[in-house]
């Protein structure tokens, strides 16, 4: 798979539009191709998910006596339930659910990481639903609230 980013800056943007229909013009002509072409926004960066697992779900777990990666990984499965909505399914004739999508795979399954902006919401929802429950979560350093970043 190829994938072009058309930045700003007037020369880049020129030298990636070539190298795309280049890349296009070189296709085979016995399959199809799908070509899709949609707004470049920055996804979450591995310091933001860092701040979730190791600033965010620290001080919940603590008041809630979880402890070790099983819990950490059902609290996350939690969130993400609350956050993007849940979907009940069947096993074996038991009804069991999960989250409808979460910080990195789509309703369907595959992967889409949060934007920047969408990840943000998700730190303050969190935030917000733990405070409601007298759960003090600190705000993640101001740095990863950066939703440009050069070129864009």
């Amino acid at each position: 798979m190829k994938k072009f980013i058309l930045h700003k800056n007037p020369d880049d943007r020129q030298r990636v539009q070539a190298n795309a229909i280049r890349c296009i013009q070189e296709l085979p002509q016995e399959h199809a191709h799908v070509i899709e072409i949609k707004r470049h926004v920055k996804t979450r960066s591995q310091a933001q998910n860092a701040t979730l697992w190791g600033v965010v779900y620290p001080p919940i777990m603590g008041a809630m006596g979880l402890r070790g990666e099983r819990d950490r990984e059902e609290l996350h499965e939690y969130w993400c339930g609350e956050y993007f909505g849940w979907v009940e399914y069947e096993i074996m004739g038991k009804r069991k659910q999960r989250p409808r999508r979460t910080t990195t795979t789509n309703e369907d399954g595959r992967r889409d990481v949060l934007s920047v902006p969408d990840f943000m919401d998700f730190v303050e929802f969190i935030q917000q639903r733990s405070a409601e429950h007298g759960i003090h979560v600190p705000d993640p350093d101001p740095m990863h609230r950066q939703h440009t970043e050069p070129g864009e």
